[in-house]
């Protein structure tokens, strides 16, 4: 189960690198080992139904086009987060990314209200450059980003 895996998880060797740039404030790490981190991305696939129709397109320049990913959202009652055009509506948290949600809480004291679920089946599923700056983010609360998988350029 997720939660006995996060659990093995040691907090206290984790080491941060930060890149700092114009226009970039970037901390990282790798806090979960890959052992851990596969039997949870197991469970999250097993778990996860992801947006289709409407919800699995997205509008680019006033065309709309595929998503080039999966994707599914997930928060607090009545949230909603808007890019390109697109609402998407939050559905309740399911345990696994709950549990993801507090982890990151235990490593950052950030407490999220919404996630992105965003799924890369293959190498061909790509998006390109951009920045995420759409007007519902909160400058005050940075994007997190928890990585499953193939590692890729």
């Amino acid at each position: 189960m997720m939660s006995d895996n996060l659990k093995k998880v040691d907090l206290s060797c984790i080491s941060w690198k930060v890149i700092k740039n114009d226009g970039l404030d970037l901390e990282y790490t790798v806090p979960i080992p890959r052992s851990i981190a596969d039997g949870i991305l197991k469970e999250l696939e097993e778990t996860l139904t992801f947006f289709t129709g409407d919800l699995a397109k997205i509008k680019v320049f006033g065309k709309i086009y595929p998503l080039p990913r999966q994707q599914v959202a997930y928060g607090d009652p009545g949230i909603t987060y808007t890019y390109s055009g697109i609402t998407i509506p939050a559905l309740p948290w399911p345990e696994p990314v709950l549990m993801l949600r507090d982890f990151l809480f235990t490593l950052k004291g950030i407490k999220y209200e919404f996630v992105l679920v965003n799924k890369y089946r293959n190498g061909n599923d790509h998006m390109g450059e951009h920045r995420d700056n759409e007007p519902d983010l909160d400058p005050k609360y940075p994007i997190a980003s928890i990585s499953f998988g193939e590692e890729r350029p």
